[in-house]
């Protein structure tokens, strides 16, 4: 068996493993540190020893490197106002404000600071409280890209080519099983552009810094439009 077609056999294996493992976990976990914790694990470490011990390869070999050109980081920054033109409305949906921000159901770390949420704005009663959610959050979709856009895309990239794009996105939109519909089903399409461009920069980064980024503002947005007139 050629390295390329072993590695691409390896990494099948763990992403099936990974994806299966998490779809029943995250359902399931009571505390947000305990979420934080188990997706670290599958989307971040798992990968890497495998990377390090199995394959013997450097993470940059999987788009664990900065990469992308000015003009894709360019790209990255438009698509990033076109996508808070779509959440501004998006944001007021009922389908959203009864979800986000998805710190609410963690009621060990963010029961008192929910309890009287929309009439208490939780930014401003917590700040710090709510930094270190934003900050954690944002980890955990760095380990995701890098486990979606980095380990799988470029493990599957070697023998499958484009279709590679496809099984990411694929397994991407499983994991955003329990979301609010709008989500899931835009989240395959979401994966293969996400895919695309993580092929154009050689790195998962960019990536990340799109989703984080989105995030964060689409949980401002949230907040800002549950205190003034509410969702719709």
């Amino acid at each position: 068996m050629s390295k390329n077609r072993f590695v691409a056999v390896v990494v099948s294996l763990v992403g099936v493993g990974v994806v299966a493992g998490l779809y029943k976990f995250n359902r399931a976990a009571y505390s947000y540190n305990q979420y934080i914790v188990g997706n670290l694990i599958g989307l971040f470490w798992v990968p890497v020893l495998s990377i390090l011990f199995l394959f013997r390869e450097q993470p940059s070999h999987f788009g664990f490197t900065l990469g992308g050109s000015k003009r894709l980081w360019i790209v990255i920054g438009l698509m990033f106002v076109g996508l808070f033109i779509l959440m501004v409305p998006a944001s007021r949906w009922s389908v959203f404000q009864d979800y986000y921000p998805i710190f609410r159901r963690f009621r060990p770390e963010f029961g008192s600071v929910f309890a009287s949420y929309p009439r208490t704005n939780p930014l401003t009663s917590a700040p710090w409280l709510m930094v270190y959610a934003e900050l954690s959050y944002g980890m955990y979709l760095f380990c995701w890209e890098f486990f979606f856009r980095g380990y799988l895309l470029f493990g599957l990239v070697r023998v499958m080519g484009w279709w590679a794009v496809i099984v990411q996105a694929v397994a991407f939109g499983l994991l955003h099983s329990g979301k609010p519909i709008p989500e899931v089903i835009s989240s395959f399409g979401a994966g293969i552009i996400l895919g695309w461009i993580a092929l154009q920069a050689k790195s998962f980064v960019p990536c990340f810094v799109l989703h984080w980024a989105s995030a964060l503002a689409f949980d401002v947005l949230v907040v800002y439009y549950a205190l003034g007139a509410g969702g719709v």
